[in-house]
């Protein structure tokens, strides 16, 4: 059964309401500044090492920062240039290659690409020429504010790299997220993203983590240190498949958080998993969350649920069904509106909030306090799962789809069949239904329909309840 992981080395983040001097911060806080990372380095590779330099990089169109919902311009026309003679305490962003070759080296899997195959995108501040810190929470010389509620809004033009841009993983508090022109030269990405708290575990003079990946037992059950930060990494890979391009997925207090989906051919399924540390650096328990910001055209391809199917309560408890696998706890799953007016995505924000972490469970059944800290992982099915068959007799597709459905052994249902434009696209159109003879909670029914070979479809199973039809459970095939 094939199946797709996506992991980001995101140190996690905590929104918070208190002072910064609550938290302890590492002493060594600095990061190369945009125009370090263009110029040749005898230890990295830098943007000076890939086909195209400086000139294909992404780069900073505009950058602002809000409070109080008053919008302070940083950056206005960016280019690939990097700005020089920044002052200190000016905001900044830096945007970085990951496993880049440098110049010399051969591509080859487990070494190093000709392109990169993530993008890090790191908010900080000018301490220096050359160098940017990035825990504001020690900053004392900063020229616009940013406390827990400051935004940063910033607008990437992703240049020759945005064709194959998929994912992208944030660790902050995404506010916006909009994507443009993806697979072309011209697609850009705008993000607003408030700093977060993130855990650290300094060895001497040497930050650690749990960043293994897909997320595994993570052996630092307490963080030594926080910062207070900002950043994203985007994935130019094809780890997930191509119904996900754009998604946006985050964790909070977290080491690392990593996402596994089956092919939307299959029952569809998903697995979360978030690393972290068992206790933060006061001593008080962690409680990390995972959120996903996804799109409708994402969650048609995925689920076969329509974007007004996926308004109802209905779809939202029965295409989600967490399981949590490892023995912690967690809040309620919550879905917030997106809109494009107002938060740049016609679709949904999926939040996982309150994770507690739990010690491994050892080979003799116990866990001990102190122990290695297992990781918050969720099995994410939906609970009514159909099988859909389809086979072609001329220009007619022939669907069936077979399940075993309660609400259909006391209520009439139907399956409804639509077809969807593409992978990246919401919009669908009926092209058959067909009622269930008797009611019984074994369903099995077959849709004639007009689609033309290769076509995705939508099959939806729907009961009739206070004379609306409602979700039950839903596909996605092709014709």
């Amino acid at each position: 059964m094939k199946r797709f992981l996506i992991t980001a080395t995101v140190l996690g983040s905590l929104l918070v309401g208190t002072s910064h001097a609550d938290a302890a911060s590492p002493t060594n806080t600095g990061m190369p500044d945009q125009s370090a990372l263009d110029v040749l380095s005898p230890t990295n590779a830098t943007w000076a090492n890939m086909t195209g330099g400086v000139a294909a990089r992404p780069y900073v169109s505009a950058l602002s920062v809000v409070n109080g919902g008053v919008s302070t311009p940083i950056i206005t026309n960016g280019t690939t240039t990097a700005e020089t003679n920044v002052p200190q305490g000016r905001i900044a962003v830096a945007i970085s290659p990951t496993n880049l070759c440098r110049t010399g080296q051969t591509p080859a899997p487990g070494v190093c690409y000709a392109t990169p195959n993530r993008i890090g995108i790191a908010v900080g501040y000018q301490k220096q020429p050359g160098q940017l810190g990035y825990d504001f929470s020690t900053a004392t010389n900063l020229l616009t504010p940013v406390t827990a509620d400051t935004e940063f809004d910033i607008t990437l033009n992703l240049n020759t790299l945005g064709r194959t841009l998929r994912w992208s993983w944030a660790s902050g508090v995404p506010t916006y997220w909009n994507t443009t022109n993806l697979g072309t030269d011209t697609a850009s990405v705008r993000v607003r993203l408030k700093p977060t708290f993130s855990p650290v575990v300094m060895q001497g003079n040497q930050q650690s983590g749990c960043s293994q990946v897909p997320v595994q037992n993570c052996s630092y059950t307490q963080n030594t240190h926080e910062t207070f930060s900002a950043n994203l990494i985007l994935s130019l890979d094809d780890t997930l498949d191509e119904i996900f391009t754009g998604a946006l997925f985050s964790s909070t207090r977290s080491y690392m958080g990593s996402l596994m989906v089956q092919p939307s051919s299959e029952t569809p399924q998903m697995t979360y998993g978030v690393a972290a540390p068992q206790t933060w650096s006061d001593g008080t328990p962690n409680a990390a969350s995972m959120s996903a910001v996804l799109s409708d055209a994402a969650l048609l391809n995925f689920y076969g649920a329509t974007p007004d199917v996926v308004t109802s309560a209905e779809f939202q408890t029965r295409a989600l069904s967490l399981t949590r696998t490892d023995g912690g706890s967690q809040g309620a799953v919550t879905w917030t509106r997106w809109t494009a007016d107002q938060q740049g995505t016609d679709g949904w924000l999926i939040t996982i909030p309150d994770i507690r972490f739990v010690s491994v469970v050892s080979t003799s059944g116990v866990r001990a306090f102190g122990s290695a800290v297992a990781p918050a992982t969720f099995a994410v099915k939906t609970k009514t799962a159909p099988k859909v068959s389809m086979k072609r007799v001329g220009s007619r597709a022939l669907v069936t789809l077979r399940a075993t459905a309660t609400a259909c052994a006391t209520s009439q249902c139907r399956i409804v069949v639509s077809s969807i434009s593409s992978k990246v696209s919401a919009k669908t159109k009926k092209v058959g239904a067909v009622a269930i003879s008797r009611k019984s909670k074994v369903v099995s029914g077959t849709v004639s329909a007009t689609s033309v070979k290769g076509q995705r479809l939508s099959v939806t199973l729907q009961s009739k309840k206070a004379g609306k039809w409602v979700y039950v459970a839903s596909a996605v095939t092709r014709s």
